[in-house]
């Protein structure tokens, strides 16, 4: 979630518009007025896994499944890398 509010406020900054009611962060992403490295483009939209699996209440049970200590450590490492790539740029 910190870093679809990042991505919200980055797209406000650059283009002077409130940003999209959506969650979807690839979709913020190719709002900004920046070319993104395909390895952060392509972990943008693996990190939308965690938005459906966890809002939908039939797909919960499947990706809590997935969530041992170590699955979460390695994306939660992940994301910390993304989101400071975009703070940096804020």
């Amino acid at each position: 979630m910190a870093l679809e509010k990042l991505l919200k406020a980055l797209v406000v900054k650059q283009t002077g518009k409130h940003a999209d009611y959506t969650h979807s962060l690839p979709l913020l992403a190719g709002k900004l007025k920046m070319e993104l490295p395909t390895e952060l483009s392509e972990k943008l939209a693996g990190f939308m896994e965690f938005y459906f699996e966890s809002r939908y209440p039939e797909a919960q049970r499947e990706f809590y499944k997935k969530c041992t200590p170590d699955f979460a450590r390695k994306n939660l490492d992940q994301v910390r890398k993304v989101f400071k790539w975009f703070r940096e740029r804020l």
